[in-house]
């Protein structure tokens, strides 16, 4: 028996309202409709794996050890990229160079030193070194010459005693830029006769100079270095005033006889050109105003005083019993003289 379509079309339309309505979330709790979803996703993502064939585990178990191995690689490869920064040429070449150069260090050193000894010392270049310095006027007494007594009766201070300490004062300052400068040593008058330049102003001569007191004591015709202001050819003579620097060590090759070409050290007076003060009326009076104006000047002067035990007779009296007269004893710290050298410091004041 065939049924008519519109009967078989109403017939399966409640089927379809079911199924419609199954598969909507509306009239159902949230809550269960969520579950079904997730429970129909996870059965989706589970059938597949379920389903799989153990070729297609392995596969993917290959997959995933492989990825593995990748990510591990990866961190090695950085380090292996942080390792191999500097190539191994650099490295091999780097290692070894302390030792080479200390090698090749080691190697050079006797060369060196042999070197060395093969050169030579340069005749033209002397050595000088100071060796013991001038020595300083010490003196045991002290005085005070005072402006203001200037010619005053019964006064140590008279003109012509200022003008003897004036005249000494030359011969131990020296003129600077601004006034006058008390100089390191004696200041002497040199006669010289130029024997060999040494450059930069220094020459090995023949002096002579006078006796300073007991710092400098007089010379004739002895070896000098002179340090000059100008050029002076050798065999040149003249004279000049110097200071004198003491004693010093000269390293040098003799090209003057009779050591012509010998190669020596000698220790010999040494003295520095310098410009004196002038004995002039001018510069006594510029002396005079640096004096009021405060300047600390002094001059040590050696000089013949009266022996205070013997009161300057040279003998002392001793008296006799029964004669009028009394015994002479002579005095032996003057020597009967009745004088004694010393060395006075006389120093200015306003």
């Amino acid at each position: 028996m065939r049924l008519p379509i519109s009967l078989l079309l109403l017939a399966a339309l409640p089927f379809a309202r079911a199924e419609k309505s199954e598969n909507t979330l509306f009239g159902k709790k949230a809550g269960e409709a969520e579950k079904i979803v997730v429970t129909r996703v996870t059965e989706v993502e589970k059938a597949p794996a379920d389903k799989m064939a153990p070729a297609d585990k392995t596969g993917m178990e290959k997959e995933g050890e492989a990825t593995k191995d990748g990510m591990k690689a990866k961190p090695e490869m950085a380090e292996g990229e942080k390792a191999t920064a500097k190539p191994k040429m650099t490295e091999e070449a780097e290692a070894p160079k302390k030792p080479m150069a200390e090698t090749e260090a080691k190697k050079d050193e006797p060369e060196m030193k042999k070197d060395e000894a093969e050169k030579p010392k340069e005749e033209d270049a002397p050595a000088i070194s100071p060796f013991r310095p001038a020595k300083s006027l010490s003196a045991k007494e002290t005085r005070t010459f005072k402006l203001s007594n200037l010619n005053r009766p019964l006064a140590f201070e008279t003109t012509r005693e200022l003008q003897r300490l004036f005249s000494v004062l030359t011969t131990q300052y020296v003129a600077d830029g601004t006034g006058f400068a008390k100089s390191p040593g004696p200041v002497t008058a040199i006669s010289y006769t130029i024997l060999q330049d040494l450059g930069e102003g220094r020459y090995v001569a023949k002096a002579s100079w006078p006796a300073v007191g007991e710092a400098l004591p007089a010379s004739t015709d002895v070896w000098a270095i002179l340090l000059l202001d100008a050029e002076v050819k050798v065999g040149a003579t003249g004279r000049m005033t110097g200071t004198h620097a003491g004693t010093v060590a000269l390293d040098f090759t003799a090209k003057f006889s009779p050591i012509d070409g010998k190669t020596l050290t000698i220790r010999r007076e040494a003295f520095v050109e310098c410009k004196p003060i002038e004995e002039s009326n001018a510069n006594l009076t510029k002396f005079l105003e640096l004096v009021a104006q405060g300047g600390e000047f002094s001059v040590t002067t050696t000089e013949r005083v009266g022996c205070k035990p013997c009161n300057s007779l040279g003998y002392t009296r001793e008296p006799q019993k029964g004669k009028l007269e009394d015994k002479r004893i002579p005095c032996t710290i003057c020597e009967s003289t009745g004088k004694l050298t010393t060395s006075t410091e006389t120093k200015f004041v306003p």
